[in-house]
């Protein structure tokens, strides 16, 4: 059963994969061929059949993309992580363009939104980049204490999942509360440990993650609160 679930992520992470080469290889193209675009222009407006013009948006696009499809596997850190990867991609088509001799780091050059230098945007890819590194980062953070993802790890094999149930909700502050998980173990045994937790885990089914071998040990026992409500 285990493989079979997890053979059904394949094509979802094989579309991730390739949607992430999709950012990478739009935003470095349209950085590094930014000289050699031609456009074509009347009273209005202006156009290019080159791909490295339209690769900005179509770039966005992608990784607006990747944010969603990744959310499955990356959670919270998947749009941190697609932006990460655009801004570090530009930077670097940014960087082959330079060392390439097609511009100087200080000359400046008409893109998209007006005339900045080639070392400007350098600086705007990195901060973006280091901006999506920190969201995901963050956001990493946020979904490892939801799915107690770090107690997986630390409990391995002696890891068991129970379904579970909150009760008594108290409030703490910050829209946070203190619950009582409940749930049985492999025995049928009822056990019981706290857990503080949002609100929005009030609405979502609730799993006790706990010490197969010790399962009445609260410090070895987590609350994870998957992302699909109960319905």
């Amino acid at each position: 059963m285990a493989r079979r679930n997890a053979g059904r992520h394949v094509p979802l992470l094989m579309a991730c994969a390739l949607m992430a080469w999709q950012i990478w290889m739009l935003f470095h193209i349209a950085s590094s061929e930014v000289t050699h675009v031609v456009w074509s222009c009347d009273e209005s407006d202006c156009g290019t059949d080159d791909l490295a013009g339209g690769a900005p948006m179509m770039g966005a696009a992608a990784v607006v993309a990747f944010s969603l499809m990744a959310r499955r596997f990356l959670h919270h850190a998947a749009p941190g992580v697609a932006l990460a990867l655009a801004g570090t991609a530009f930077a670097g088509g940014w960087r082959a363009a330079v060392g390439a001799g097609d511009i100087r780091e200080d000359e400046s050059v008409d893109w998209m939104i007006g005339w900045f230098s080639a070392g400007h945007w350098i600086t705007v890819a990195q901060a973006v980049a280091a901006a999506g590194a920190v969201w995901a980062l963050v956001g990493g953070a946020v979904s490892l204490r939801r799915t107690g993802g770090l107690h997986r790890l630390r409990l391995g094999r002696r890891l068991a999942v129970s379904e579970a149930s909150l009760t008594g909700w108290s409030p703490v502050g910050r829209g946070r509360g203190r619950v009582e998980v409940a749930f049985e173990d492999a025995d049928g045994v009822r056990r019981t440990f706290p857990a503080v937790v949002g609100r929005h885990a009030l609405g979502r089914k609730a799993l006790a993650l706990h010490d197969a071998e010790r399962p009445g040990d609260r410090a070895r026992s987590r609350l994870s609160t998957p992302r699909k409500k109960v319905r």
